[in-house]
């Protein structure tokens, strides 16, 4: 399934989900998932993590308005690309919005076609007790697939 608007595109691989919206005054945001998400959440998923089931993977990208402190290319915002494919060393309890047990995140800051992001994802373990690296190594490869289709235009 193809998502596109606000100058996003991304397809999303058979059983997943995702929605890209901009709430009023606000900048886009997309999110995906590898189950289904609730039709109301918060800018980083909180209600989809909540919810989410062993071995399920949750993507939020969330664009930033530049301003006079933010300014897109530089300090938080410096990387030009996402790191793909992603590192499963890169994902730890300590980036989580809200830590859940058996749940692993990843935030990653960036600027895209001029455009400031947050990328933030989060894995849950597909079996209690799994060690997480193993458990992460395949979700990592899939959101890996899932963000290299994920497409940014330039907004006029």
């Amino acid at each position: 399934m193809k998502l596109a608007a606000h100058g996003l595109e991304i397809d999303l691989p058979r059983g997943w989900e995702g929605r890209i919206y901009r709430r009023s005054g606000a900048e886009p945001t997309l999110h995906a998932a590898s189950f289904g998400l609730p039709v109301r959440d918060a800018d980083f998923g909180s209600s989809a993590t909540e919810g989410m089931p062993q071995g399920g993977a949750f993507l939020a990208l969330k664009e930033y308005r530049p301003d006079a402190r933010l300014i897109p290319g530089s300090g938080l915002f410096a990387a030009g690309t996402l790191p793909l494919p992603l590192d499963p060393r890169r994902f730890h309890p300590r980036a989580l919005q809200v830590a859940r047990r058996g749940q692993l995140g990843l935030q990653h800051f960036f600027t895209a076609a001029g455009r400031p992001f947050c990328l933030y994802a989060v894995l849950h373990q597909p079996h209690p007790g799994s060690t997480l690296a193993a458990a992460a190594r395949d979700q990592v490869g899939h959101l890996s697939r899932v963000l290299a289709s994920l497409t940014i235009h330039e907004l006029q």
